[in-house]
């Protein structure tokens, strides 16, 4: 899931994905007056996930930004760690 804000010329980018070991990560990219940064932060499950999106979206919305594209599904292809 990818999903996009933006408020004047700042803007943050959240993706969650889970890697090539099966790990749940929500990365955050993030343009601003002080420069560009990336954050990647490692959770248990995809219910983990979705919460500290929901949290950062509840912060952005709070700050002023708003959303600047549809959230993006990505497909599950069903990969599963045995």
């Amino acid at each position: 899931m990818i999903v996009h804000w933006q408020k004047d010329r700042d803007y943050r980018i959240i993706r969650i994905y889970r890697d090539l070991v099966g790990d749940w990560v929500v990365e955050q990219c993030w343009r601003n007056s002080t420069g560009c940064q990336q954050s990647h932060t490692l959770v248990d499950s995809r219910q983990a996930a979705r919460a500290l999106m929901l949290q950062i979206n509840r912060e952005q919305r709070r700050k002023g930004f708003r959303r600047t594209v549809p959230g993006e599904e990505q497909l599950d292809f069903g990969f599963e760690i045995s």
